[in-house]
C-alpha cells in the first residue's frame, strides 16, 4: 500500500489521504490479498486514546487512519500538518457496497442492532443491486466463544470486507485481533453508519457538516448517550489543542 503523511494530533495519528485515495486502498487490498485495517478517527478518537495508552498505541499500528470529521482537518492545518480533507466513515461505507457491486466480493457486516443492520444491507442493495452484503448477528457481550463463531460465519462467507459496529475502541481491537483470522482483507471499525444508513438515525444537513456540527447534530438526537461524551469527555480538546499550537510555534528555529 502506498504510505500516505501521518500526523499527530494531540498524541492521535490521522493518515493525509483522500476519501478517494481510501477507497482505493480498501479495493486495492481486496484485488491484491492483503491486510488493511482503516480507522475512522474523531475529536472523540483523540481524547480516548488520551486516556488510554494502549489504545493510542493501536491506533499508531492501525495501517491507515481517515479524518472523519472537520473539526480533526481543521486541528491539523491550525497545527502546521494539513490533512487535506474530511473521509467520511458513513461514505466509505457506501463504497464497500459499491467495491462489492463492482468486483463480487463478499462483504460482512456485523454488530449492532441485527435488524438495523439488515435494514442498511437493504438499503445499501436498493443502490447496487450486484453487491453482496451479509449481515452477520452479533452476540453480546462477546466473549471468546462468541468471537469464534462470528470469525467463523465470516470465514464461511469468504467475506474480504469486514464492516464492525461495535463501539470504539471495541471495534478496533476486534479488527486487530481477528481480521486474519477470519480470511479477510480489509477492516473497517464503523460506529453508527448502519444506523445512519438504515434510516433509524438521520444524518446531519449538509451546511451542519460543512461547519463541523454533525456531533451537534448527533447529539440532539441522543442527548442521554452522547451528551456527556461530547459535553464532558470530549470538551478538553478546545483547550489542549491551543496549547499544542503554541508549544509547536515556540519549538520552531
Amino acid at each position: 500500500m502506498e504510505s500516505f503523511n501521518r500526523v499527530n494530533i494531540l498524541g492521535c495519528p490521522f493518515d493525509a489521504i483522500s476519501f478517494n485515495e481510501t477507497v482505493e486502498c480498501v479495493k486495492n487490498a481486496v484485488l491484491e490479498n492483503g491486510r488493511l485495517q482503516v480507522v475512522p478517527g474523531s475529536i472523540d478518537s483523540v481524547m480516548k486514546s488520551r486516556r488510554d495508552p494502549v489504545f493510542a498505541k493501536e491506533l499508531w499500528q492501525a495501517d491507515l487512519v481517515i479524518a472523519d470529521g472537520k473539526p480533526i482537518v481543521w486541528a491539523a492545518s491550525l497545527l502546521g500538518d494539513p490533512i487535506r480533507k474530511r473521509v467520511s466513515g458513513t461514505d466509505l461505507v457506501w463504497s464497500c457496497a459499491e467495491i462489492s457491486n463492482e468486483i463480487g466480493c463478499t462483504v460482512a457486516l456485523i454488530g449492532g442492532k441485527y435488524e438495523i443492520t439488515v435494514e442498511a444491507a437493504e438499503k445499501m442493495m436498493e443502490r447496487y443491486p450486484n453487491a453482496k452484503l451479509v449481515p452477520i448477528e452479533t452476540p453480546f457481550p462477546l466473549g471468546e466463544e462468541e468471537n469464534a463463531e462470528v470469525v467463523k460465519r465470516i470465514k464461511s462467507i469468504d467475506a474480504k470486507i469486514v464492516l464492525a459496529a461495535l463501539g470504539a475502541p471495541r471495534q478496533e481491537r476486534w479488527v486487530r485481533s481477528h481480521l486474519v483470522a477470519s480470511g479477510a482483507n480489509v477492516g473497517i471499525g464503523i460506529g453508527s453508519a448502519f444506523d445512519i444508513i438504515s434510516g433509524r438515525k438521520s444524518r446531519a444537513p449538509g451546511w451542519m457538516q460543512t461547519l463541523g456540527l454533525e456531533w451537534f447534530y448527533r447529539m440532539l438526537q441522543e442527548p442521554g448517550r452522547l451528551g456527556r461524551r461530547y459535553l464532558i469527555d470530549d470538551s478538553p480538546f478546545l483547550i489542549l489543542l491551543p496549547g499544542e499550537i503554541v508549544r509547536r510555534k515556540l519549538k520552531k528555529p
